[in-house]
């Protein structure tokens, strides 16, 4: 098996002259200055309801715009380039400010897991757009979306053998070659990955993705998706593959985490707890940064000791711009009736995330 050399190195970056350094794979490194980089949009027209019917061998969605990322801004610069299809301009500052505002380019408190479902909470909010978020994604799905001009946000992997989160934006294909064309603020605009390595980086978020449409393209999408337009039918499914492919592979820890969160998503937290429980001694380092469904799932099952051991345990690794974690914590210490403490825990949620809701309407609730 072979893979691609993801070999990224960044030598300087400099936010006043926007320079990164990136790959756009294998050992060929280039050097782009940000504001050199295509901002051109497209606006789509076309107002169709039916998909294409018979795909076509290769597919690619040009005119997207694209920036080299700033410090844990993939995030930004994937919503940035999705939107642009659409004829929406966009900053990844922007999106950054409104998402992530905590920023630190230094690490350890900085905001490094925006969810699908934020940025598609942003999307809707502030441009109108139809928002579709679901597991299960495989490379036929991805084909019918892109065959019918509609690029797809994904959330992957970083690097084939680290752990780090990374938003990749799907925006062509070529089946006789057996690749999509992605683009992604560190690799570039056009950057292929064969369908196996693909499906091996998408992985580990339960093939997640995200369609972001303006309300023109609602039948068409709704039409791919299917059955999967339930989205809890979309988890069921999404469990029913992460069950087979652990079959397959007992030790494939990757799709037996894949259990847990469908089990989240489905309703079963007794299942999540139980299943988190039997792995959590051998995941990796990053696991529960960017996907927390154990954590909530302990949280709703009422074993709150759980969850500040497991939210204190991420907070103090580097990580302590986690807002969902705060609320958490303040919401149990709140129910003991330790309000200082609770308070504390919302203002600090407050503090990562001035934009965070459940965070500023705990405070509110607390009063002066």
């Amino acid at each position: 098996m072979k893979w691609k050399v993801l070999l990224v190195v960044v030598l300087a970056f400099a936010a006043s002259a926007g320079f990164v350094l990136y790959t756009a794979g294998d050992d060929n490194l280039s050097y782009r200055n940000v504001s050199e980089l295509s901002t051109v949009s497209k606006t789509s027209e076309e107002i169709t309801t039916e998909p294409v019917s018979g795909l076509p061998n290769s597919k690619f969605i040009d005119g997207l715009a694209h920036v080299g990322q700033s410090f844990n801004n993939c995030s930004s610069v994937g919503l940035m380039i999705t939107l642009s299809h659409w004829g929406i301009r966009e900053t990844q500052e922007a999106i950054a400010e409104a998402t992530r505002p905590w920023n630190n380019p230094r690490g350890d408190n900085d905001d490094k897991s925006v969810t699908l479902y934020e940025l598609a909470d942003y999307a809707r909010e502030k441009h109108g757009m139809l928002t579709y978020v679901r597991p299960n994604g495989n490379i036929e799905l991805l084909k019918k979306f892109l065959a019918n001009d509609i690029p797809v946000l994904t959330r992957a992997l970083m690097y084939p053998k680290d752990d780090i989160v990374h938003y990749r934006v799907i925006r062509g294909y070529d089946e006789s070659k057996q690749i999509v064309i992605e683009s992604d603020g560190i690799e570039g605009p056009n950057t292929p990955y064969t369908y196996q390595n693909w499906m091996r980086m998408w992985k580990d978020f339960n093939y997640a993705y995200a369609i972001l449409v303006p309300a023109s393209k609602k039948a068409l999408v709704e039409s791919i998706l299917a059955e999967e337009l339930d989205e809890k039918l979309a988890w069921q499914n999404a469990l029913v593959r992460a069950e087979a492919e652990s079959a397959k592979d007992p030790s494939d820890l990757r799709a037996k985490y894949n259990i847990v969160t469908a089990l989240y998503y489905t309703g079963d937290y007794s299942g999540t707890v139980r299943e988190f429980e039997k792995l959590e001694n051998s995941l990796s380092r990053r696991k529960l940064w960017y996907q927390l469904e154990p954590i909530q799932a302990y949280f709703t099952l009422g074993n709150f000791d759980r969850v500040i051991e497991l939210a204190d345990r991420q907070i103090n690794d580097k990580n302590k711009s986690v807002s969902e974690l705060y609320v958490l914590k303040g919401k149990i210490f709140e129910g003991r009736g330790d309000i200082s403490a609770a308070r504390a825990e919302y203002e600090k949620a407050v503090m990562y995330n001035k934009h965070y809701r459940p965070g500023i309407d705990a405070l509110a609730a607390l009063g002066a």
